[in-house]
């Protein structure tokens, strides 16, 4: 599937229908989060389980799990789970739930993540039956209630604030405090807080990266994430580095700008950064080829 349609037709499902999803997808699903603990979770510290009972992870995550403790209903989730606090494992572990958020788009499943980094500890422990880790977020999935998204899009309009390609930001009704940032405020050229400039990035061939990539999702709408643009390379960088959930806000914003890249063509190569520098406001969290 081309990138750029996910990102323009992803929603974040919050009701699901109350029917299980079928068994040979279940099979699908679990092979897909084998793969990616095989492959590479092992050795990077997390993994992906599936909880196939969503009545009994809903029954101990409601009142103190979901948004503002109101806990999301699904068939079934998807946690993350995490063998150590290392910032490097964060950023991996939301960099490849993202691609599980895409294959569950692509067989025609909601998804939603759900964050539970708060929910004490004794309630994690169980739904992860007392193993070894931590699980700080999980993903519900299961078959969108049509009736109440088409309420959920009703809500949402586009306005159209300039005549320029930054101009096209989705606004809820409620204000406009979940309107993406323009392209302009989060690339910079060379160095931190030089914007790049529109027919900058259109005349490198990648200005369709950064016009879309804004559609990543991030905690609570903050927009954690910033690129720079130096010698063939965009570095990822977050600011308020102390908050670990901005690395969780990059992994997925990582797989986001290589999944655009790559439907352009572009290789895209990337790696994770160890930024030791502690005086600037923002951290450098990855580099990938542009």
């Amino acid at each position: 599937m081309n990138f750029k349609d996910f990102l323009t037709n992803i929603q974040s499902i919050r009701n699901y229908e109350d029917t299980n999803v079928e068994s040979f997808i279940l099979s699908d699903i679990r092979a897909y989060l084998g793969e990616i603990n095989t492959t590479v979770g092992r050795e990077k510290g997390f993994s992906l389980i599936l909880f196939e009972n969503g009545q009994d992870v809903f029954k101990k995550l409601e009142g103190v799990g979901g948004y503002s403790g109101v806990m999301i209903k699904s068939p079934h989730y998807i946690g993350l789970k995490l063998y150590n606090e290392n910032a490097e494992t964060e950023f991996l572990g939301a960099y490849f739930m993202q691609s599980v958020v895409k294959k569950l788009f692509e067989i025609e499943l909601g998804s939603c993540w759900i964050n539970i980094r708060n929910v004490p500890c004794n309630v994690k422990a169980e739904l992860l039956n007392d193993e070894n880790g931590n699980i700080n977020y999980i993903l519900a999935l299961g078959k969108a209630d049509e009736k109440a998204l088409k309420q959920k899009s009703s809500s949402l309009h586009v306005q159209n604030i300039s005549t320029s390609p930054y101009g096209y930001k989705i606004i809820e009704d409620k204000g406009i405090d979940n309107a993406r940032l323009a392209v302009g405020e989060i690339v910079y050229l060379n160095q931190w807080g030089n914007e790049a400039s529109y027919d900058e990035l259109e005349n490198r061939g990648i200005a369709d990266i950064f016009f879309y990539v804004r559609n990543a999702p991030s905690y609570k709408n903050m927009q954690p994430c910033r690129f720079i643009l130096k010698d063939g390379e965009a570095y990822l960088a977050i600011l308020n580095p102390e908050n670990i959930e901005n690395y969780v806000d990059a992994g997925i914003m990582m797989y986001t700008a290589e999944g655009l890249a790559k439907d352009l063509g572009i290789p895209s190569k990337w790696t994770f950064v160890k930024d030791n520098d502690e005086n600037k406001e923002y951290k450098v969290v990855a580099k990938i080829e542009l």
